[in-house]
């Protein structure tokens, strides 16, 4: 069995924590993916993926990413809540990875909301 050099370990933790880094700690944009039942049923596993494959192609380190369960919106399910610093939460109705990708460069990178993935009439907007 071949020996791990120290340097090699180093090079697995500080790959590993890039990886990892994006679902700890508060930046300046969280966005949560909400992963209730009825969520993962309607594709909610799917668009956290495209998210953390869309993360991991932009540097974005003001960008944190979190999971939560239902909110009682099985109807709209996939639900993804973008909450930026200093601004009013934003919820994203029925995402898909296609929807997902179009938010991350739109509302995280560029800081202009989607609207027509949200509903009318919501108070965020």
């Amino acid at each position: 069995m071949k020996k791990i050099t120290l340097q090699e370990l180093n090079r697995i933790r500080d790959r590993y924590k890039r990886l990892l880094a994006p679902r700890k700690g508060e930046g300046l944009i969280k966005v949560i993916v909400h992963m209730g039942t009825c969520g993962i049923a309607s594709g909610a596993r799917e668009v956290m993926s495209t998210l953390l494959e869309e993360m991991s192609r932009e540097d974005a380190p003001e960008i944190t990413v979190a999971q939560s369960g239902c909110i009682g919106l099985c109807d709209r399910e996939p639900v993804v809540t973008v909450i930026r610093s200093g601004e009013p939460p934003v919820r994203y109705y029925r995402m898909s990875p296609e929807k997902m990708r179009r938010v991350f460069q739109e509302h995280l990178i560029e800081g202009k909301i989607v609207k027509e993935f949200t509903e009318t009439g919501d108070e965020n907007l």
